[in-house]
């Protein structure tokens, strides 16, 4: 079992990537076994897709980071931050003239700033900061000639500091798979999932995601997506803990699938901070999970950010004119899981204002397995509700002594 260190900007092409000082520059030339260490050297930035090798049981490969300073940054945006990407088009509507990647589904500005508003079309880039893509719904494959059109007053280069393009170059930063550790890492800037993907064996500890998501979904539905850390179909022995988010499109954290999903077994969530999300702080779809919990988590804001900028209340969404836009939102579960519990404890629920608490729209034996025990609930205005067995509550002792969570 060896550790390998990468130094992305300073690393040498030759080097064998066993030390510090022989830091190796390109992360994939490592050939990697079962119980490696492949670690990032701090205060580096990749625009690039982090690529990773599965591990074996009792063996994963960790992807981690060496040195001071701040965690390693995988992105996946675009800089168009010169005057040159620029052109003016007329009447304060600006095309950009770098070749792009795929469609975008989001601009940064200023570094962090989650303030652009996505158009459907030309006619409403209307004010600073609107957006229209005329590659929308072609994904990774942008049509030629497709132009990205910006409102500004004046050339956007000069107007903001900084101007990143979160693009559909890929569907996700990593692709998560089994046996394999995630720690001490940020992921930034994806257009569409930051970490996606199947597995058993999987911890994600100690990262941050931000400004994730807002690619379109379905043009014709005016529906985007995009998530935190997406596990699909196969979820078992998952661990997420002591992570940040932040401005999320859709769901922080969520475990979905296809016909294949199978329930998830021991997904662990617990002691992460999640902030500013369009769906939900945790997602849990299609099938009820096995023995798993979300624990002593902070979830702030659901409903906020550009997820919800130009939208019209209740956003857009695949359960229109249902609300969007909660901590914990549980769908599409239509019957128990045979052995399922789910475990809700010690959380502290902040506010959402345009959502609840917790939403839950599965079938009641599902509700019957989960256990709700300890959380807090902060009042805010709107008051924070709790929408659970076909009702809404947005009283206390209510809730307690009609559903005993």
């Amino acid at each position: 079992m060896a550790t390998y260190y990468v130094d992305a900007q300073g690393g040498s092409e030759h080097a064998d990537g066993l030390s510090p000082e022989s830091a190796i520059k390109d992360y994939r030339a490592i050939d990697a076994r079962a119980g490696d260490r492949i670690l990032f050297r701090r205060g580096g930035f990749m625009r690039d897709t982090l690529d990773t090798l599965e591990g074996e049981a009792g063996a994963p490969i960790t992807y981690g980071a060496w040195g001071e300073g701040a965690a390693p940054i995988f992105c996946l945006s675009v800089d168009l931050g010169s005057p040159s990407d620029w052109k003016d088009e007329g009447g304060d509507v600006w095309s950009c003239t770098r070749e792009l990647p795929g469609e975008i589904g989001n601009l940064i500005f200023d570094g962090d700033r989650c303030e652009a508003t996505l158009r459907w079309s030309r006619d409403g880039l209307v004010a600073q900061g609107d957006f229209f893509d005329e590659a929308f719904g072609g994904r990774e494959i942008r049509p030629e000639g497709a132009r990205l059109l910006l409102f500004s007053k004046g050339n956007p280069a000069t107007v903001f500091s900084g101007i990143e393009a979160a693009a559909y170059s890929s569907r996700r930063i990593s692709k998560l798979k089994s046996h394999t550790v995630y720690e001490d890492l940020e992921f930034i800037n994806s257009g569409v999932h930051a970490l996606q993907g199947r597995g058993v064996d999987i911890t994600v500890r100690r990262c941050a995601f931000r400004r994730i998501g807002g690619c379109v979904w379905s043009p014709e539905l005016r529906v985007r997506f995009g998530n935190g850390v997406e596990l699909w179909n196969i979820a078992e022995d998952v661990t997420v803990e002591d992570c940040v988010f932040e401005n999320i499109y859709d769901s922080c954290v969520t475990h979905q699938g296809g016909a294949e999903v199978l329930p998830a077994r021991r997904f662990i969530c617990r002691r992460n901070r999640f902030d500013t999300y369009g769906m939900a702080a945790f997602e849990y779809r299609d099938r009820l999970p096995i023995d798993s919990s979300f624990t002593d988590n902070i979830c702030e804001r659901a409903g906020c950010g550009f997820a919800m900028r130009g939208e019209s209340l209740p956003r857009l969404s695949e359960i229109w004119p249902e609300p969007m836009g909660h901590h914990i939102f549980l769908w599409r579960i239509k019957s128990a899981t045979e052995g399922g519990s789910l475990l809700i404890s010690r959380n502290r629920f902040g506010s959402a204002p345009v959502g609840a608490a917790i939403y839950s729209i599965i079938s009641p034996e599902a509700e019957a397995q989960i256990v709700l025990r300890d959380n807090l609930y902060e009042r805010s205005n709107p008051v924070l509700s709790v929408f659970f067995g076909g009702r809404v509550y947005t009283d206390g002792a209510a809730w307690q002594s009609r559903c005993s969570k």
